[in-house]
């Protein structure tokens, strides 16, 4: 028979998918530019972002090679606030790019899996495709980081990097004007890694919601079929 654990985290899966999807983009789309504009600072920033991962956690917290690398990357999170509030210059920079990288790519196998696996199209499902929009979008932004650290200057119009991680918001303002590839071209890529990255990121926002479609209503239609 399932434990109380088990049935309340079967319970509670769909609303919190909801809930996290929620918070990433609050976090991405209001924190974010509030962090760039200087509004808010690199703790609160951090610490909200651990507060997201909470949920995710929680959410996988029956597979361990997911839940491991969140709760990792939860620890990154805090520890680099916690650095930032000490007036660290660059470790904190490093922790929260890690950070960031191992939450997406942890999040975007299970969504990416609960999204596009057999069975009905549900609100859960539409649900986990804009989370792994999202979450796509949360890799480059580390993986930017990582090349803005290694490579002072690969991007222009890019404030320079300091003790928060004030760069946040303009890299995830740059990240998803290229997935969405927008491309208004007030921070551009210079760095060769850069570039790569930056056609690599909007060669998957064109292809994703082409694929994405095609693959749901493939799904619905199977289903339609064999009732």
């Amino acid at each position: 028979m399932p434990t109380h654990f088990g049935r309340l985290h079967q319970r509670l899966s769909d609303p919190l998918l909801t809930v996290l999807t929620v918070m990433l983009t609050f976090l991405l789309f209001v924190l974010g530019p509030m962090q760039a504009a200087g509004v808010v600072t690199g703790q609160h920033f951090g610490y909200f972002f651990a507060l997201v991962l909470l949920p995710a956690a929680f959410l996988y917290s029956r597979n361990l090679l997911v839940a491991a690398p969140i709760a990792v990357a939860i620890a990154l999170v805090v520890t680099a606030a916690l650095l930032d509030f000490e007036r660290s210059h660059r470790t904190d920079l490093y922790l929260d790019s890690t950070a960031w990288l191992i939450a997406g790519l942890a999040l975007s196998v299970v969504v990416a899996r609960a999204v596009f696996g057999p069975g009905r199209i549900t609100y859960h499902r539409v649900v986990g495709a804009v989370l792994l929009y999202l979450t796509i979008g949360l890799i480059f932004v580390a993986l930017y980081g990582f090349v803005a650290l290694a490579a002072p200057g690969a991007f222009t119009n890019l404030p320079a990097l300091h003790g928060d991680f004030a760069v946040a918001g303009n890299l995830i303002y740059f990240s998803f004007v290229t997935l969405t590839t927008t491309g208004y071209g007030d921070i551009a890529p210079l760095h060769p890694y850069a570039r790569s990255l930056a056609n690599v990121e909007a060669i998957i926002g064109q292809i994703y919601p082409a694929t994405l479609l095609a693959r749901l209503v493939t799904l619905e239609l199977s289903r339609e079929r064999g009732s």
